[in-house]
């Protein structure tokens, strides 16, 4: 995990000549290389495995890490976001469709929520305690976090390259050579899966660009930088409760309630940062955020693979919502940073309520549609 990411807009602002309109045009450079990367990246997994596209992965973070560690000017914060969103993007998908593969030959694919949930719970509460201890290191130095992540990643490396590939059918290996990037697209129109991958993209965009002036927001409000690793921490702890019951919150609840639920929960939190100023309930709302995003990630996932699971181009699927996720979060940051430039973090963050629940409303009624009819 990027243990650094909630003090990132607050590192962003110790940088001279960095303003709320600066971190915006990173968010956009950063987001839109994402964008760049994101289908090519997934269909070079398809072709070269997804064993090797993971390493790849785990070099282009660690060079983020190193770009971060030495930044003393806006090029490097912009190279090191560029690096982080290619990394992202060589592992968006490919992870999934990886572990997917493994427990497809294991004869358990059916308990991939669960069992991802449980491990992805994993994932989130052990940086808890580095999340917390992050503000004691910047009292030290803001490059400290960096430090440590850059050890992580080279574990992170040397773990990926330990992983063992899945057995696949050479039939399977097979087809997906011979099959052209038209092929992934007619499968994704045939199982009606873009306008799913669209909503998903335009959630986590929103929630993205978001959290990207969280740090700073919380700068401009005097707190103390002791204390946000005992509020990212908090999220995250809630995060990982969520993730170990994901596959049986996925059980209890209905798609369509999960989409209603994503529709009014997430613009009605954004729209609230905008018209609350009391501290309390600030801090509180960006825990909330933080927990649902990342808490109900798996079930998102979940349902995405139950669509897609009789494609041979999972990792390019998948892939698709976290392209939009990209050129979303991209115009959004950038178009946040002018707001707050301008007006007023408040009234930046009212607005991408608004605007994001008027582009989620007509896809949800599409995919409504689509489903009383059969189509997933």
């Amino acid at each position: 995990k990027r243990v650094f990411v909630y003090i990132l807009g607050a590192y962003y602002l110790t940088i001279p000549g960095v303003t709320p309109a600066v971190i915006g045009t990173i968010l956009l450079i950063s987001n839109l290389s994402g964008f760049l990367f994101e289908i090519p990246s997934s269909y070079a997994s398809d072709k070269m495995g997804h064993k090797q596209a993971l390493v790849i992965s785990r070099v282009l973070i660690l060079l983020s890490s190193l770009f971060y560690l030495s930044s003393d000017n806006i090029t490097l914060l912009i190279l090191a976001g560029v690096f982080m969103s290619a990394g992202n993007a060589f592992h968006s998908g490919t992870g999934s469709a990886f572990m997917h593969e493994t427990l497809r030959g294991l004869g358990r694919d059916n308990d991939y929520s669960r069992i991802m949930g449980k491990a992805s719970a994993i994932g989130f509460a052990v940086p808890v305690i580095l999340t917390v201890l992050i503000p004691f290191f910047v009292s030290i130095s803001f490059k400290t976090p960096f430090f440590i992540s850059l050890i992580l990643d080279i574990i992170g490396l040397i773990i990926v390259l330990s992983l063992k590939v899945p057995p696949v059918p050479q039939e399977h290996i097979q087809e997906i050579r011979v099959t052209n990037f038209k092929g992934v697209l007619r499968d994704g129109y045939r199982l009606n899966f873009f306008s799913i991958a669209l909503f998903s993209g335009l959630i986590s965009g929103a929630l993205f660009s978001t959290g990207g002036f969280r740090g700073a927001y919380q700068t401009f409000l005097e707190i103390p930088v002791i204390w946000y690793g005992v509020f990212f921490g908090t999220g995250r702890a809630l995060a990982s409760l969520l993730l170990a019951y994901s596959g049986k919150i996925k059980k209890v609840i209905t798609f369509p309630f999960f989409l209603t639920f994503q529709l009014i929960t997430y613009p009605l939190l954004m729209v609230l940062l905008g018209l609350v100023s009391t501290l309390w309930i600030i801090i509180l709302i960006f825990i909330v955020i933080n927990a649902l995003q990342w808490g109900l990630s798996q079930i998102d996932e979940g349902y995405q693979l139950d669509v897609i699971k009789s494609s041979k181009f999972k990792a390019t699927l998948l892939s698709t919502g976290s392209q939009m996720d990209q050129i979303i979060a991209a115009g959004s940051g950038f178009g946040l940073g002018l707001i707050i430039e301008h007006t007023s973090y408040q009234f930046g963050f009212f607005c991408s309520g608004i605007i994001f629940f008027t582009l989620l409303l007509p896809v949800y009624i599409y995919i409504l549609r689509k489903y009383k009819a059969g189509a997933y």
